[in-house]
């Protein structure tokens, strides 16, 4: 198995975690915990958390691919989702209303939402629901994105590693952390990241990188 894609990864998600944490940390201090945000829902920061994703997810398929064209597709496939959404939301609260008219009618799922949640209320359980359902479907759509731009000949192969990849990622950052905790606290008015949050880079970025590497080294042996 070819290791440089893991490696690869490893480092563009470290240099992505970083890179995020400072554009975050230079545009809050020109006000960007207000930009796109509209008058409805709870304070929030999602144009700072969509900004840092499209860095982090844009560094990863830059290391990969050594392409502008994979960035781009990184930042942008994991910063729209984000932001648009709920730029929409916070001015146009609709289907969130229908949302919770919804769960009007079954109180009892409800309030097992709210528990698992760790809302107090039925207006934070759907914010929180909303903010939830955006961010998976940025980050595990962004994945697969990658994954199937980096390998061409095998597109399903190439987002099914990926997805596999960085969710092994992920489950060694909760290992480690469960092992060894970490400062965690995001503080976008200093210029140093949490370790926690670079520890995130490097594991999504190599997992990332190994799953695209490992269906790129299947692609090339398929006999022509």
């Amino acid at each position: 198995m070819n290791w440089r894609p893991g490696v690869a990864g490893l480092s563009g998600g470290f240099a992505g975690a970083l890179a995020g944490h400072i554009a975050v940390t230079l545009i809050t201090r020109l006000g960007a915990q207000l930009w796109l945000v509209g008058p409805y829902g709870p304070p929030m920061q999602f144009f700072a958390m969509s900004v840092y994703l499209g860095f982090l997810y844009a560094s990863i398929a830059g290391a990969l691919s050594r392409q502008i064209r994979p960035a781009l597709v990184g930042f942008g496939s994991a910063c729209l989702p984000i932001a648009l959404p709920m730029t929409i939301l916070t001015h146009w609260p609709g289907p969130l209303r229908a949302f919770l008219h919804l769960l009007a009618r079954s109180p009892a799922i409800t309030v097992r939402l709210m528990r698992a949640l760790h809302v107090l209320n039925p207006i934070a359980l759907i914010w929180t629901i909303a903010v939830l359902t955006v961010y998976l479907v940025a980050t595990w759509g962004t994945t697969l994105a990658l994954g199937a731009l980096l390998c061409p000949a095998r597109r399903w192969l190439g987002a099914i590693l990926a997805a596999v990849g960085s969710g092994a990622g992920y489950l060694a950052l909760q290992l480690f952390a469960h092992f060894i905790p970490l400062p965690s606290r995001w503080d976008p008015t200093s210029f140093i990241p949490a370790p926690l949050d670079l520890l995130t880079g490097l594991l999504i970025g190599a997992g990332m990188g190994a799953g695209i590497g490992w269906a790129q080294d299947r692609q090339h042996k398929e006999p022509s």
